[in-house]
């Protein structure tokens, strides 16, 4: 993975990063692609634009959405082909979700995940890792391991506030 050095998580709005993050993490990206011999398109460039600005780790299709009424060339197949592109040449990354679906994230910094097991949302979240978390150098059946990807699943205040009167989950309790 490529280190793109930025900040996790953003002030204000918990949906959107400031435009001056966002500026910055192109003008992060923009320089590392060229500095790696990548082309940098405007598609690219507006597929990693549209998900730096979006926390929420998108699927492909959320950003074809967003993508598609200013861009009328886009086709979804071109946006599943950037992403992979750019998650195979360490420019954004996959993130795990309970759904299955593929999901994406602009934020390269070392970070968990909290995902929602009801309506599906994710959110950063950052916490430094015991040391005894540790990478195999090799596993079963010689897998070399290369990266761990944490997720702390649970229901997000939004689904716990509308589960009605006692059912409703304690924060700090482990329900399943």
């Amino acid at each position: 993975m490529v280190n793109i050095p930025i900040k996790a998580g953003s002030e204000g709005n918990p949906l959107r990063r400031s435009a001056h993050e966002v500026a910055d993490w192109c003008r992060r990206f923009e320089s590392l692609c060229r500095r790696r011999g990548i082309r940098v398109t405007s598609q690219r460039l507006a597929v990693y634009e549209t998900l730096a600005r979006d926390p929420s780790h998108p699927t492909a299709d959320a950003l074809y959405a967003r993508l598609r009424a200013g861009m009328s060339s886009l086709s979804p197949a071109t946006v599943y082909r950037i992403l992979e592109f750019l998650e195979r040449e360490g420019l954004v990354r996959r993130v795990s979700t309970t759904a299955g679906v593929g999901r994406f994230d602009a934020n390269l910094t070392r970070h968990q995940h909290l995902v929602c097991r009801v309506c599906g949302s994710m959110a950063d979240f950052q916490q430094e890792l015991p040391s005894r978390l540790r990478l195999p150098r090799r596993g079963t059946a010689g897998f070399l391991a290369q990266e761990f990807d944490v997720r702390i699943v649970g229901i997000c205040a939004r689904c716990n506030s509308a589960v009605p009167g006692p059912k409703r989950v304690k924060s700090g309790h482990n329900h399943k």
